[in-house]
């Protein structure tokens, strides 16, 4: 070896002592979509009062006697919410377990949107720039149905709504994520993890504390969030290490693709186990 050479690292896939290393990153894109989706949604729950006497000739026979003044309230209105897709015990026990997709994007009360909608794009944008496009949509996907199931399964309530679950599976994609690269991260990946656990904590308490929050469905969503982001993350390599160090994602989407439909193995064994379709 000529004495001019570099000395290669020990480990060509671990960045070099105190250099920075850029991360391969992506634009957001679903989350806004995801944000408009539910405020259009929302938009429509207000104003589907105005159409009521419309509507009531259309439906079957489940809603009989159901009257204008039921609409009232658009987005806190019982009906208004079963009819746009709600996670509605009695009807996901007839077979409708189409609603534990529709009611991610329902909310209840505007204060109710407007917090989900902030942690959506405070979570979300990041998260979706670390995972990329794929990754993030599976996953939020994914963990607001089962947020959805455990909902259904657990918290006993008649009906419930909102994009929660999948949220705190958004937090779950961080905690996984922070985690597995605690050490190439440094303190900066080891705060942020801590700071993540914190936020999960002190939702959970407020949870706990509060009445009217389906504590289970943010549960469902966080823990299956975690789980599946830990095998469905970017699987980062450095690469020219000795010109120009930086890296990239030696895995994809398609190659992590068992992780995603294990998970809807799961979750539909777990549906027919519940609900039996």
């Amino acid at each position: 070896m000529n004495h001019s050479d570099p000395v290669p690292p020990a480990n060509p896939t671990t960045p070099p002592a105190g250099r920075r290393i850029p991360l391969p990153l992506g634009k957001p894109f679903w989350v806004y979509v995801l944000l408009a989706a539910i405020i259009i949604v929302f938009i429509i729950e207000q104003t589907l009062p105005l159409f009521a006497t419309a509507i009531i000739p259309l439906l079957p026979p489940f809603y009989n006697g159901v009257t204008p003044a039921d609409f009232q309230g658009g987005s806190t209105s019982n009906l208004v919410l079963v009819l746009m897709g709600a996670n509605f015990r009695p009807l996901v026990e007839q077979g409708q377990v189409w609603r534990f997709f529709t009611s991610m994007f329902l909310h209840i009360g505007f204060q109710h949107i407007l917090f989900n909608a902030y942690a959506l794009f405070i979570f979300g944008a990041e998260t979706e720039r670390i995972f990329g496009r794929t990754r993030f949509l599976v996953i939020y996907i994914l963990s607001g149905l089962f947020g959805s199931l455990a909902s259904f399964a657990l918290s006993g309530a008649t009906i419930s709504a909102g994009a929660s679950g999948a949220i705190f599976g958004i937090v779950g994609m961080q905690v996984a994520y922070f985690y597995r690269y605690r050490e190439m991260l440094g303190t900066f990946g080891r705060s942020r993890l801590i700071n993540v656990g914190i936020i999960v904590v002190i939702n959970i308490f407020f949870g706990l504390s509060m009445p009217g929050i389906d504590n289970w469905a943010h549960l469902g969503g966080l823990i299956s969030g975690t789980l599946i982001a830990l095998k469905f993350m970017p699987e980062y390599k450095l690469v020219d290490p000795y010109t120009v160090p930086h890296m990239v994602d030696a895995s994809s989407p398609l190659k992590q693709a068992w992780v995603p439909l294990l998970a809807t193995a799961l979750l539909a064994a777990g549906t027919f186990a519940l609900v039996g379709v």
